[in-house]
């Protein structure tokens, strides 16, 4: 996983600025990196040129546990199929994949991962022309709340809903014509098919709850 941290830090904290996570050993992971987080990283040869992770939000996640004020109490969607969508980042001069770019490879390989593990949402803290952006990107989405002022930057809080209609969208602006997942993750999987998808997910009440703990996943 040591890759991984040091990419997050190098890309995150050196390049986009996020000194509040800065670390001495170059290494930028925090205590949402369990055992339970996915981490979908986008390769060229043996260098990382894309990350990004997906947390289950029936375990504690950032708008729990860092962003539950933006909400002010409000209910938003939770469970085990309804993942908190993060640290999403390609590399800024990166090679094209099969001449598509790496951003686009990128979270066209996230959207892929959340259909075929049956997602029924994705909950994002962002700013709002990321959130439009993804709007663009033909996601229906839902704002959980207006944009606030979070130590200085806009950020609000949005579901977006990912299904096979809108991976298939993505295939076909971008020209990709195989999975892009691993091949562990492709055995018995011919194409993606539009599985039912409870589009109306659990919701959860925006208070903090009882403090649970959790370990750091790279030890």
């Amino acid at each position: 996983m040591e890759p991984i941290w040091r990419y997050r830090h190098r890309r995150f904290v050196d390049e986009l600025g996020w000194e509040a996570v800065r670390r001495a050993d170059e290494c930028e992971r925090d205590a949402f990196d369990t055992s339970h987080t996915i981490h979908l990283v986008l390769t060229h040869g043996h260098d990382i040129i894309g990350y990004s992770r997906l947390l289950p939000t029936n375990l504690p996640h950032l708008l729990s546990e860092i962003y539950p004020e933006l909400l002010q109490g409000r209910p938003y969607p939770c469970g085990p199929r309804v993942f908190e969508w993060g640290r999403c980042a390609a590399e800024k001069v990166a090679p094209r994949i099969d001449n598509v770019a790496a951003v686009d490879v990128l979270m066209t390989g996230v959207l892929e991962y959340l259909v075929h593990v049956g997602a029924e949402a994705v909950i994002i803290e962002a700013h709002p022309k990321l959130v439009e952006m993804m709007k663009g990107r033909g996601y229906p989405v839902q704002y959980l709340c207006k944009p606030a002022l979070y130590n200085g930057e806009t950020i609000v809080a949005a579901a977006v809903y990912p299904s096979a209609t809108v991976l298939q969208r993505h295939r076909l602006a971008y020209g990709i014509t195989q999975s892009l997942l691993p091949p562990n993750l492709q055995r018995g999987l011919r194409r993606v098919r539009e599985r039912h998808v409870d589009h109306q997910p659990n919701w959860k009440d925006s208070i903090r709850g009882a403090a649970q703990e959790i370990t750091d996943g790279c030890s």
